[in-house]
């Protein structure tokens, strides 16, 4: 009764939840950086007409298509890049005991992990110049991505509880803010590809970090008196395993991939 539980972590599940949070910073920005260039194409517009010049209507991009985009970085950050993230690395966490959770806080926390990234992506888009906006966006994502990861283990289930370190909460809400920040400044500072996948890589880990931090900041406490399983075993819970895990992967990525293709063809930037 009241034990303080033994975790552990499988490092193949670790290493696929970092690949999910790449993955979803890196599909991110690559839209973002088309939103730029969707603004480029209407400030080149609009001064066309103020000269005179002949434009072409079918090469400058509809408000659909700017907020259509930015609703995939949305989903790309916030549903691959931080949710599906944390509930891989939350499979990669064994426990001696059985967990379940709750559907209705586990889609709560994936809406509001889309709504931050969205807000913030779209806050940073309008001028990734600003120092302000680059602060305010990183404070959304970074606020975003903790607010995921709480309602995520706010919605596991199980025979006892978690013992909070306010502390360690804290500093994994700060890393989350810092390496967000520092991933956008550095993602439009320079233009390189090398750059760019370089503050893919910053965002995936400031995602892995504040992750593993929030999850180092919680001891599990047992209050039942049923024996605990053995540490290695299967735990009982109610989400995919790997194979499905997989599949929901691999349908996110093409559902992103297809629809850049589509808004490539429609217009080229």
């Amino acid at each position: 009764m009241n034990e303080i539980v033994v975790t552990a972590y499988n490092p193949f599940y670790v290493a696929l939840s970092f690949f999910c949070a790449f993955m979803g910073a890196y599909t991110a920005l690559a839209c973002v950086y088309k939103l730029l260039a969707y603004q480029k194409a209407h400030i080149n517009h609009r001064l066309d007409q103020l000269t005179g010049k002949r434009t072409q209507q079918a090469a400058v991009p509809t408000p659909k298509m700017y907020f259509a985009t930015l609703l995939v970085a949305g989903i790309a950050f916030g549903g691959l890049g931080v949710w599906s993230m944390h509930f891989i690395g939350t499979l990669a966490l064994r426990m001696p005991i059985a967990i379940d959770y709750s559907i209705g806080i586990t889609l709560l926390s994936l809406l509001a992990a889309v709504a931050a990234a969205t807000w913030g992506l779209g806050i940073v888009a309008e001028n990734p110049h600003s120092k302000t906006r680059l602060v305010l966006a990183g404070a959304i994502l970074g606020l975003g991505v903790s607010a995921m990861h709480y309602l995520g283990m706010y919605s596991m289930n199980f025979d006892g509880f978690f013992l909070w370190n306010l502390g360690m909460v804290a500093l994994s809400c700060l890393i989350a803010f810092v390496a967000a920040t520092a991933a956008l400044w550095m993602a439009f500072a320079a233009s390189s590809n090398y750059a760019r996948l370089f503050a893919a890589v910053l965002m995936g880990v400031a995602v892995c970090a504040m992750h593993y931090t929030g999850m180092a900041a919680a001891d599990v406490v047992c209050t039942t008196s049923t024996p605990l399983l053995p540490l290695n075993s299967a735990r009982a819970i109610s989400v995919p395993q790997l194979p499905v895990l997989l599949v929901m992967l691999i349908v996110v990525i093409t559902f992103i991939v297809a629809l850049n293709r589509m808004y490539t063809r429609q217009f080229k930037t």
